[in-house]
């Protein structure tokens, strides 16, 4: 216990005078139940010795003139830890005449006494609900200026919310000068304080980074990792800060009974989620089964406050059940940085920190209210000058810092990454314009309508009208497999290979079997969808298709042989078939982005409903498929014959 030696302010003006005197403490004489506190001239007298104390519970014991000569003599910081049971302690004070303004310092449980002075109960020291009790913290009470004698009496009952945590009743009582008894408050109280303002520091800093790890996660949505580890450190420090909050006395004891402990399961919930994100693997049922383990877990804190379950096997079972995250996790990381994810290393030291370092604490409790005592100095924090360090913020502090230099390189990498994916997806957004003309040229004798929605990610969809030279015209519509850069690629290459081979004349069977060698040699790997119409003059077609979906005229479609894709074998042959369009007729071609499309339910657009749309505008079927749902790039080129 500390006590203060030097007071705020001289009582008789002489500065040298009073740090001598108030540096003294006085002899207690103590007499039955009597303190004789009539010596002191200035500083404090304890009164910690010779309180009279009897179980049980009668209002007629906070009566100056009630008899307790009976009853069992005790000092008050030597009555052990609070029981739940009624309790009574008495002490006469003798302070004689001359002696006014004398004040009262009793440092004992907040709600779990209530104090007397001559029969009158102090206002501010009165039994309170369980949820509002708080550890011992200090209280001054003014003594009345005509009492020569006191008789002081406390009525205690302590809630199982105050036992658990195995606190004694009171710690000292105290009487002496008004600024003697508030340097005396001041000392107990910034003891109280000090010890915990290093460690609720290193909890705001854990949330605050938190918080920036949520604003890493807006940056980069694709990395969930970010949102798993803000969360854990939210909760990591919230659920630390009401412990030490709660241990300080500046909140109740049951902020971290019903919320700081139980926080406890949920954090080691969110370590595993962040663990399998950050290494890209996915949580199976046995690590599944352990967190529905730990959430049910967090509930098991309310038999302690109920009284059905001690503190001593609660915190042995709280151990246990985060004991194999914190061996586990490090286990598992080491597998898989040893299957080649180099990135899963970075993480096993960093993981062994926080879990471990609670377990360790929570053993050096259980060591301690069992009065096993090996292992007590898990429980027993740093000294580091008057504040002092619990080891599981120590451990949290250190995590702190590991996975801040991890993450660094980790978010470093990915904005590389997406630096460069942006920088490709700019220029295959450029190629795609190029694979699909802004204005389509005019064919005589014929209306032709083109629609294209491109989806969120660049596809390979092209189509084209090719002037043959020979009063033919060739209609081109293709979808190139896979997406981004590689995609539009090979979709620029297709275009550049059919421009070159329209010029031959050449027609649409031969066309596709030059151009799928080409394609073979050199597209490298993947493959193309492809159809291919040659317009010839009184509305005659001709008509070769390499994997995609057949044109439809008049809304049915055309009965015409589906080959092989191009880019697949080299020795491919394609056949054509010729058909005839009337005055008045109308020819869609379209890509698989129409049938393809997809609603929230996950049904497809299908083929049904693009033949029965085949016959409208271009933009009407592209709209349709669209609003339908789309999943990938819309192509749709009409044709009519006036």
């Amino acid at each position: 216990m500390r006590r203060s030696l030097i007071p705020k302010a001289s009582w008789h003006g002489r500065t040298v005078v009073c740090a001598l005197a108030l540096m003294l403490r006085l002899t207690v004489a103590v007499n039955a139940q009597t303190v004789d506190a009539t010596q002191f001239q200035s500083g404090t007298v304890n009164l910690v010795k010779g309180w009279r104390e009897k179980p049980g519970d009668d209002p007629a014991r906070a009566q100056p003139g009630f008899d307790d000569s009976a009853w069992k003599t005790v000092d008050l910081n030597d009555v052990g830890a609070a029981r739940t049971e009624w309790r009574w302690f008495r002490l006469h004070v003798k302070l004689g005449p001359g002696h006014t303004h004398e004040h009262l310092l009793i440092v004992g449980g907040d709600g779990v006494y209530a104090a007397y002075v001559n029969g009158e109960p102090v206002g501010d020291a009165q039994l309170k609900p369980w949820y509002a009790v708080k550890r011992p913290v200090e209280l001054v009470v003014p003594l009345p200026n005509d009492a020569s004698d006191v008789t002081l009496a406390l009525r205690t009952h302590a809630p199982t919310a105050y036992t658990q945590w195995q606190l004694p009743l009171f710690l000292t009582a105290a009487v002496g000068s008004p600024d003697a008894i508030e340097n005396e408050r001041a000392s107990f109280e910034s003891g109280r304080l000090y010890a915990a303002v290093l460690s609720i520091a290193i909890n705001v800093v854990l949330v605050l980074a938190g918080v920036g790890a949520f604003a890493l996660y807006r940056g980069q949505r694709g990395h969930r990792e970010y949102l798993w580890l803000g969360l854990y450190l939210l909760l990591l420090g919230i659920s630390n800060g009401l412990l030490n909050c709660s241990t300080s006395g500046i909140l109740p004891l049951a902020w971290n009974n019903l919320l700081a402990d139980p926080l406890i399961y949920f954090i080691t919930i969110v370590q595993i989620q962040f663990t399998f994100c950050f290494a890209g693997q996915r949580v199976g049922r046995v690590w599944r089964s352990y967190q529905v383990l730990l959430a049910l877990s967090a509930m098991v804190n309310l038999l302690v406050d109920a009284g059905w379950l001690l503190s001593s096997t609660y915190v042995v079972f709280e151990s246990v059940m985060i004991l194999p995250a914190a061996l586990l996790l490090p286990v598992l990381l080491l597998v898989w940085y040893r299957k080649g994810n180099r990135e899963a290393g970075w993480l096993i030291l960093p993981s062994l920190l926080p879990a471990a370092t609670v377990a360790l604490f929570n053993l050096g409790m259980a060591s301690a209210f069992t009065g096993w005592g090996k292992l007590d100095f898990l429980e027993n924090a740093i000294n580091i000058g008057p504040v002092l360090l619990p080891i599981s913020d120590l451990g949290d502090f250190l995590y702190l810092l590991a996975i801040g230099v991890v993450m660094f390189f980790r978010f470093t990498r990915v904005s590389r990454e997406q630096a460069r994916g942006a920088a490709e997806l700019e220029a295959a957004r450029e190629m795609q314009q190029r694979l699909v003309p802004a204005v389509l040229p005019e064919v005589a004798g014929y209306a032709i309508e083109a629609a294209f929605f491109p989806a969120a990610e660049v596809g390979g969809d092209f189509y084209q009208l090719l002037d043959q030279g020979n009063g033919a015209r060739l209609v081109v519509v293709g979808d190139v497999s896979g997406k981004g850069l590689k995609a539009a690629m090979t979709g620029t290459l297709a275009m550049g290979a059919l421009r070159t081979l329209a010029n031959e004349g050449l027609g649409p069977a031969t066309l596709l079997m030059r151009l799928n060698r080409q394609l073979v040699e050199t597209a490298g790997g993947g493959f193309t969808t492809c159809v291919c119409v040659q317009i010839r003059s009184g509305g005659e077609l001709l008509v070769a298709n390499a994997g995609h979906l057949s044109p439809y005229r008049n809304g049915e479609e055309l009965a015409v042989d589906a080959g092989l894709p191009l880019g697949i074998a080299a020795e491919t042959a394609y056949t054509e078939q010729r058909f005839k369009m009337e005055a008045g007729d109308r020819l869609t071609l379209m890509s698989d982005g129409v049938v393809e499309a997809r609603d929230a339910t996950g049904a497809l657009f299908g083929f049904e409903r693009t033949r029965a749309i085949s016959a409208q505008p271009a933009e009407a079927i592209a709209a349709a498929a669209r609003e339908f749902g789309q999943e990938d790039d819309i192509s749709v080129m009409r044709l009519t014959r006036n």
